[in-house]
């Protein structure tokens, strides 16, 4: 009975205390004054000293509170109980007081610090989610200067406000956040608030009612993977779309969200009421992998035109002026730009047309395609509307030639691979056999591409079960039989640093015996986390850090969502697309030529040239005018051109 009783007893303090500090501090006053009470009544019972038990009890609350009380009283038995008293303040009101008042200081400052406080402010971008894109797309915000003044400038805003939704804020996040963006860090532009995307009252920390650009990544290492990720995207679309339902349509801030698979974009795109671009990351990334097991080098081409202020970017620009006029009659209107082509409103969406034919005339609303060194570089020097014109062009015909069964073979397993083998089936020029090499079980991979519909006939799949990290296991593949070695991250791991690890022991195996080899096959590695590409010094190996990629391409359309179409155009394999050929097949071999001549002779073939690839050097994009260069029948000439136009 009497243990039932205490520990009934105890369980009633404890919830009493767990009420937080008030009650705390109640449980502390209860004690003072039952100790007060208690002292005070044993002080009168045994001494003459006091009139009465008030004066008693008073007598110990001063002892209980204040020591230097002590040395006033006289007689064995009074001091006996004012030293017990003041012993007992010391630990009830000086040592309780304390406590309570330290933990409820630290857990306010912990509770500060965790960013549970809802935020004030207008025409910011959120970010929703931590994921290895985050800081990347946080530091391509905030360099994208000219591109980010427009986009101010649209939005009347002063300056960029970044907030950042993680799961739980705390110092580690802050500090790897802080030193990914270097003399970019500005506690003032940069907040960061935690929650859960997938939680309205969390969505409500955060103002979305007067934000200006919501971004939502993917997560490759996510719970529950790719699918995993996906469904929290679409998720917290449909949480926002719910939040935001009484805000006006053209009052809503715009979306730009990532998706792994891209069976799902329209799913997003429906589960958000309001301007949403949804990016495809394993299209997207497919679509590079594609066009660089294709073309030798262009991997690098591709990365140039999405990293924004490294040189050379891609630009839209509206010239009303120029209407009527043919994008092929604009070559010497633009010395310090290339004429990409035109995105062109069509209904509800907008469209790019790369390289246009001869007969495509600008419209007044038509935005300008242009790859330019900068925004203001992209300004016309000519901007009559009555220009020469200039034949038609007409896309030569392609050779008839054998076709050939191009042979990859791809190290490790990525969902992505369904999307590269539907990206191949789009390719007209060749065949493909891709050997794929996993520890992954081959009917979960076979369960997987079942899902995709990609030209069976033209690509053919070969499952090969191993483990391209044992030495055995590598040997049994005949390396020198392929064209191609590509090396895929592979998801299954529990994070992109482990994923990473095991791609870098891979590489320096497959390295090892590629050495010895006359005519070793090109070999391409997808990374994780650009902190690793130092250890990749090859000169002739390329190497694609996918979430740097898709974080560029996410942070470009936040500021500018028409740039989304134009992208996806470059990357997309068949139609028009970027390769790379000799420039003696355009007779540029043996003379002094500048980029105006390249230029020209691209456009008598039907083509648009992008720049020069000289030996084994970097690409060069939209070369100043004024160099010269004597080509060799190695280089080549970056193109933009149909299937049809490829020589």
């Amino acid at each position: 009975m009497t243990a039932n009783l205490l520990r009934r007893s105890r369980f009633l303090l404890e919830r009493w205390i767990q009420r937080g500090i008030l009650h705390q501090l109640m449980v502390m006053i209860c004690l003072v004054v039952a100790v007060a009470g208690l002292g005070g009544t044993v002080a009168w019972l045994t001494t003459p000293q006091f009139e009465g038990p008030g004066d008693a009890i008073w007598w110990a609350f001063l002892r209980l509170t204040d020591p230097g009380y002590l040395g006033d009283d006289e007689g064995l038995t009074l001091r006996v109980i004012s030293t017990t008293v003041t012993v007992l303040g010391y630990v009830l009101f000086m040592g309780s007081l304390i406590a309570i008042m330290t933990q409820w200081l630290s857990t306010t400052m912990r509770q500060l610090e965790s960013g549970l406080t809802p935020i004030s402010m207008r025409d910011h971008m959120v970010v929703l989610g931590w994921s290895n894109r985050t800081p990347e797309i946080v530091l391509q915000l905030l360099n994208a200067q000219g591109r980010l003044k427009r986009f101010l400038e649209s939005a009347d805003a002063s300056r960029l406000r970044i907030v950042i939704q993680v799961e739980e804020v705390d110092a580690v996040l802050r500090q790897e956040l802080r030193d990914h963006l270097g003399e970019h860090w500005n506690r003032s532009q940069i907040f960061m608030r935690s929650g859960s995307p997938l939680q309205p009252d969390h969505l409500e920390r955060l103002d979305l009612r007067r934000a200006s650009v919501i971004l939502v990544p993917g997560a490759d290492f996510d719970s529950g993977g790719s699918d995993g990720s996906d469904t929290r995207v679409v998720k917290t679309l449909l949480t926002m779309s719910g939040l935001l339902r009484d805000v006006p349509a053209d009052d809503r801030p715009s979306v730009v969200a990532e998706i792994f698979d891209p069976f799902k974009a329209n799913l997003a795109r429906n589960a958000f009421e309001g301007d949403v671009e949804v990016i495809s990351s394993d299209r997207t990334i497919s679509r590079l992998l594609s066009q660089s097991v294709r073309h030798r080098s262009l991997a690098q081409v591709l990365f140039g035109l999405l990293a924004h202020r490294r040189g050379n970017s891609i630009y839209l620009r509206s010239f009303p002026q120029l209407a009527g006029q043919r994008p092929s009659d604009l070559l010497e209107s633009f010395p310090t730009a290339v004429v990409l082509g035109l995105v062109r409103g069509e209904g509800a969406e907008r469209r790019a047309h790369l390289d246009p034919p001869g007969t495509e005339e600008l419209r007044r609303d038509d935005l300008l395609l242009l790859l330019a060194p900068s925004y203001d570089a992209g300004a016309p020097r000519v901007v009559a509307s009555t220009q020469p014109r200039t034949e038609v062009r007409t896309h030569a015909p392609r050779p008839s030639s054998t076709r050939r069964t191009h042979r990859i073979l791809v190290l490790g397993w990525s969902h992505k691979l369904g999307a590269l083998a539907e990206e191949l089936g789009q390719s007209s020029a060749r065949d493909f056999e891709v050997t794929v090499m996993s520890r992954v079980p081959v009917e979960e991979r076979e369960r997987w591409l079942a899902r995709v519909a990609f030209d069976s006939e033209r690509v053919r799949i070969v499952q090969l079960d191993g483990d391209y990290a044992l030495e055995s296991d590598l040997l049994e593949v005949d390396l020198d039989s392929f064209d191609n070695i590509t090396m895929i991250a592979s998801d299954w791991m529990d994070s992109s640093e482990d994923a990473d690890a095991r791609t870098i022991l891979g590489y320096v195996l497959l390295r090892s015996h590629l050495d010895h080899m006359e005519d070793p096959p090109e070999v391409l590695v997808e990374l994780l986390d650009p902190d690793n590409v130092h250890l990749f010094h090859r000169q002739h190996d390329e190497y694609l850090v996918t979430p740097q990629v898709l974080s560029y391409l996410i942070a470009h359309v936040a500021l500018r969502p028409e740039l989304h179409c134009a992208y996806d155009a470059l990357l997309c394999a068949g139609g028009t697309e970027i390769n790379l050929q000799s420039a003696a097949e355009f007779g540029l071999v043996g003379e002094r030529v500048d980029f105006a001549l390249v230029q020209r002779r691209a456009r008598e073939a039907g083509m648009t040239a992008l720049g020069l690839l000289i030996g084994d050097g970097a690409p060069q994009l939209n070369p100043d005018r004024s160099r010269t260069w004597e080509l060799a029948a190695e280089d080549q000439l970056i193109l933009l051109s149909t299937d049809q136009a490829t020589r």
